[in-house]
């Protein structure tokens, strides 16, 4: 990871001590003396005294009177005790104050761990503190001769006295010199002037504590500032890798939206060539131009094709594409898949073979075919010699649908990025006759939905084998034991079956905001209709059927049109104008998966540009059909596109 400049690499600090940063540090200063990690290493220690402060204050004040009543005990009640005890009371309640003081300057909320300056409000009471604490020895006990059992209790309180609120003071260097050098001073000056062999021996022990207290309170705040220098440079990494996550986040929605933009609009021109492409190869049947026709129709399919795949993943990611899972046979779909493919097999001279098992299992027929049509798709575009095998077998609870190929194989270097979207071997100058490599990621994402894995080997030069690997789901047997047992075989898969048209020429309403799509409907769509009304906003739409409404059939609207509604809305509109349930079929150019699963959501049949001119003739005829015999419009929007 590339360092940061504001982040410097871990060091033993030896930062200036609390009580020499001043309130309201120089901009300039700061910069050339500290560096950042260093000035928020100082704010947080300077937070934890404020925060211990207010303890220390409430211990202070219970020692005070432990000190008191003791002596006051042991010496009789001397007026110079009291008075003692009232100047601690005074400077106690006066820290407290400052100490309130800097809560309100410094509240909570906003800071919780660090605080930017006070210093003096701290320093200031907590010496006057330290000094009253220091007269203690030359109050509590009189003057003159003492017995030495006094003087020696003395000492040990003063002892304690020292080295109990070293953990207070620890986040300050400068506040363990101010702490113990006047108690330590005090109370050695009083044990020098009681003198004698007691006298100077309880002044070096005196002494000599407080050097070692003084010292183990350095070296705790050394290990203190330590780890929060630590912490600072975790947290700052932290904070800039989530920067750095939310700019690569940022990126990537505004890299989607740059797609899904450019999708839209290179998917409006498209949808209107492949209508006029179609209309035109109809209109040229049997002329000299009808090769011509048929050109423009596949380099149309072609560009569909490519748009088609994006939207597939589109489809997957919005959760539009939802699995049924139904018994199929194995042997029924490696029927489908000889169908399709014995031609091709035949015309490159290849072999394709089968090893299905006699076996039933639970699954989306439609899903799983998608997945092995690409198999076996990729296995003849790269085989030359030799042919595909198809195989089925069981591997413990779960079934294998492999496909082997002897083609010219897969580095090593590539197997890891194989279903990757975008990805392709050799196709380093993207010709787009190759497809756009992202059949290989919709396998990915479909054998998930399908609840099982995607995996390949392959040996270049040699060929490859690819396979999903599907588990084994409650209701999966043995066709053998399902024809024992009496239940009905299952049925061959077919594909779906076309409505029966009504009787009736069809009137529809075809409302989108680009007049050369409006054309391109009404061209295709006149050999099936009796009437197209076309119209580019929603106020057209609804002066059409105000006027056509009692007659028409069916509506056929763009998902994104120019004002407030949107195809959703426009269509509810228009219904309630017409005073009945048309038949809606919503047509979209978006790919956005938030708009995609929105479109499904409406309750509408939706077809996502550029339609199949046959699918779109075939799809209003068939909702039309349901429309007239149940009086509801009926579709599924589940399907990937074909």
């Amino acid at each position: 990871m590339r360092s940061s400049p504001d982040l410097p690499s871990r060091q033993v600090l030896t930062p200036r001590p609390l009580g020499d940063v001043a309130d309201h540090p120089s901009p300039v200063a700061a910069t050339v003396e500290e560096s950042l990690p260093e000035r928020e290493l100082e704010d947080r220690l300077r937070r934890r005294l404020f925060v211990l402060g207010h303890s220390a204050v409430r211990q202070g004040l219970m020692t005070v009177a432990v000190f008191t009543a003791v002596f006051a005990g042991l010496t009789g009640p001397r007026h110079a005790i009291f008075i003692w005890a009232a100047l601690m009371l005074c400077v106690l309640l006066v820290r407290l104050h400052f100490l309130d003081q800097n809560l309100r300057v410094y509240p909570a909320p906003e800071y919780v761990e660090r605080q930017p300056a006070g210093n003096w409000r701290y320093f200031g009471p907590y010496t006057a503190t330290s000094a009253a604490w220091s007269l203690g020895p030359w109050f509590l006990v009189p003057l003159g001769p003492i017995p030495t059992e006094w003087l020696a209790l003395l000492a040990v309180f003063m002892s304690g006295l020292m080295t109990g609120p070293v953990p207070v003071i620890v986040p300050s260097r400068t506040a363990a010199h101010v702490w113990l050098l006047p108690l330590a001073l005090g109370m050695a000056a009083r044990a020098a002037v009681h003198g004698g062999m007691v006298g100077w021996t309880l002044c070096t022990y005196i002494l000599v504590y407080a050097t070692v207290a003084l010292r183990f309170a350095l070296q705790q705040n050394d290990l203190l500032r330590a780890g929060l220098h630590s912490q600072i440079e975790k947290e700052a990494l932290s904070r800039q890798l989530m920067a750095q996550s939310q700019d690569l986040e940022r990126l990537n929605t505004e890299r989607s939206r740059f797609f899904a933009a450019a999708s839209h609009d290179l998917r409006q021109p498209v949808h209107a060539l492949a209508l006029f492409s179609e209309a035109l190869r109809r209109e040229v049947l049997g002329t000299p131009t009808q090769p011509l026709a048929e050109r423009v129709v596949e380099a149309t399919q072609s560009v569909s094709g490519l748009l088609n795949g994006l939207l597939d993943i589109s489809k997957i990611d919005a959760g539009a594409v939802q699995p049924v899972f139904a018994p199929v046979a194995v042997d029924q779909i490696f029927l489908r898949l000889s169908q399709l493919y014995e031609d091709r097999a035949a015309a490159a001279r290849l072999q394709l073979r089968f090893h299905p098992i006699p076996f039933e299992i639970v699954s989306d027929a439609d899903l799983l075919l998608r997945v092995l049509f690409n198999f076996v798709d990729n296995a003849f575009k790269y085989c030359e010699r030799g042919g595909v095998l198809v195989s089925a077998r069981l591997r413990g609870g779960r079934i294998r649908f492999a496909v082997w190929d002897t083609g010219r194989g897969i580095g090593a270097e590539h197997l890891s990025r194989v279903f990757d979207e975008f990805y392709q071997v050799d196709n380093l100058h993207r010709d787009s006759a190759r497809g756009l490599g992202i059949g290989l990621a919709i396998v990915r994402r479909l054998a998930v939905l399908l609840e099982g894995q995607v995996g390949l080997r392959s040996t270049p030069g040699r060929g490859s084998v690819f396979w999903i690997e599907l588990p084994l789901r409650a209701g999966a047997a043995p066709q053998a034991t399902v024809a024992a047992d009496g239940a009905a075989a299952p049925a061959p898969w077919v594909g779906s079956t076309s409505a029966e048209a009504p009787e009736r020429p069809l009137q529809v309403l075809v409302l989108d905001d680009e007049a050369a799509v409006c054309e391109a409907m009404r061209l295709w769509l006149a050999p099936y209709c009796a009437a197209i009304h076309t119209a580019q906003t929603v106020e057209e739409a609804g002066l059409v059927v105000a006027r056509e409404g009692a007659r028409l059939d069916a509506l056929l609207v763009d998902y994104r049109l120019p004002g407030e509604l949107d195809g959703i809305g426009a269509a509810h509109r228009l219904r309630a104008l017409a005073g009945k349930t048309l038949p809606v079929i919503l047509i979209t150019g978006d790919t956005d998966p938030v708009l995609v699963r929105a479109a499904y959501d409406s309750g509408l049949l939706v077809m996502f540009k550029p339609v199949q001119p046959e699918q779109l003739a075939t799809q209003l005829r068939e909702l039309c059909a349901a429309s007239a015999r149940t009086g509801i419009p009926t579709h599924d929007n589940s399907r990937l596109s074909r």
